[in-house]
């Protein structure tokens, strides 16, 4: 690698691939209970149970695992560099 910049989206691209392996668990997890019981047209998510409750939209089975994907990235890719980041300058012994 030739500098921090490469460095950077490497640790990012880790961090993405470690999110997706969380995603591709669930979904085949999933895809087996679809298999077993039934394949649903759409979810319906909602914030909670209550009748007053934010409901986000129908999602159809194919959209699903983008959304989550996304989710993790948006919720856990910062904080998941950060500490990548700081773990590599450990082994540097940067610090």
């Amino acid at each position: 690698m030739k500098d921090t910049n490469q460095v950077q989206e490497a640790l990012e691209s880790k961090a993405k691939k470690e999110l997706g392996v969380i995603v591709d668990s669930f979904i085949i997890d999933l895809n087996a209970l679809n298999n077993k019981y039934r394949q649903p047209t759409y979810y319906h998510m909602k914030e909670n149970r209550s009748e007053d409750a934010l409901v986000f939209q129908y999602v159809r089975p194919g959209c699903l695992e983008n959304i989550l994907h996304d989710m993790l990235v948006e919720a856990y890719l910062k904080p998941m560099v950060n500490k990548k980041t700081a773990e590599l300058l450990n082994k540097l012994e940067l610090i």
